[in-house]
């Protein structure tokens, strides 16, 4: 057994059952692992409920995805673990989860704003969208490859998302901030709009992270935008919602965020239009 082995496999078992139990995963959706070292990784199984996770569980595999000592397959998305311990060498700790409200911005090629809460202003920053990748492929950390250099969080287009930390707590709370971001977005949108920060609102938030002490990797929010949605739709294969045009920065370097948007850009559906059209009357109407 590893040194920390044990504690690792209770961290993973505790955690899988608050990533379930908060409805970030459903079935035997998602996966969470552990760096125990530089050439092995413990990761949950393939096949087993995150609600159902037990200790002796999660396997021990290489950096080649590779069981150690352990006839079992380990999670069917471990390359994207390893791809980012491969490219992150002080990430310790990686959760993919499938957050729903997240994920919907991107099958809906909405952004998903992250900067429109100064917390997560302060925290996560701009989180970068991967282009959509075929689940248990090669293609899928490929996509997600350079934006994982830069930031702490992502979403994997119509996938799901990767957050990565010290632990897993801190990867945990990353992944609750990034869903319940998404959730205050739509319920903004329904409203009439998410409103963003001006550009001295965003460098006073911005200079927090350095009176908090905060080291996390982020891609700094800018009201600058660096592709409309228009376009970005047309850019085929190039990303979701303006990612196309991400380009990996520094921490403190500029990435676009969402400049206000109205019911009328929630979608292209008529009957979805007029719900929502129905609902912002409603609660005006209060």
């Amino acid at each position: 057994m590893f040194p920390r082995e044990l504690e690792a496999r209770k961290e993973i078992v505790y955690f899988s059952h608050k990533v379930h139990a908060a409805g970030l995963v459903c079935a035997t959706d998602g996966n969470l692992s552990i760096r125990l070292d530089q050439n092995h990784v413990l990761i949950t199984p393939s096949s087993i409920r995150k609600e159902d996770m037990y200790v002796e569980a999660p396997i021990v595999i290489n950096m080649n995805g590779e069981p150690v000592n352990d006839d079992r397959r380990p999670s069917t998305e471990h390359k994207v673990h390893l791809e980012a311990y491969q490219q992150r060498p002080d990430v310790m700790a990686v959760i993919h989860a499938h957050p729903p409200k997240a994920i919907a911005f991107t099958i809906a090629e909405a952004e998903l704003d992250t900067c429109v809460l100064p917390e997560v202003v302060v925290t996560l920053g701009s989180v970068p969208v991967a282009p959509y990748a075929a689940p248990s492929t090669d293609e899928l950390p490929a996509s997600m490859r350079e934006l994982i250099r830069h930031s702490d969080a992502l979403m994997l287009a119509r996938h799901g998302s990767v957050t990565v930390g010290p632990t897993l707590s801190d990867a945990f709370k990353k992944l609750e901030k990034l869903e319940h971001n998404a959730e205050i977005l739509i319920y903004a949108r329904i409203l009439g709009g998410a409103r963003g920060f001006t550009h001295d609102q965003l460098e006073e938030l911005q200079a927090l992270r350095d009176f908090y002490g905060i080291k996390t990797h982020s891609v700094a929010c800018s009201t600058r935008r660096t592709q409309s949605p228009a376009s970005s739709a047309a850019t085929a294969g190039a990303g979701i919602g303006g990612i196309g045009g991400f380009v990996p920065a520094r921490d403190d370097a500029a990435c676009a965020c969402a400049q206000p948007v109205g019911a009328d850009r929630v979608t292209a559906s008529p009957e979805l239009q007029a719900l929502v059209s129905e609902i912002t009357t409603r609660v005006r109407s209060r």
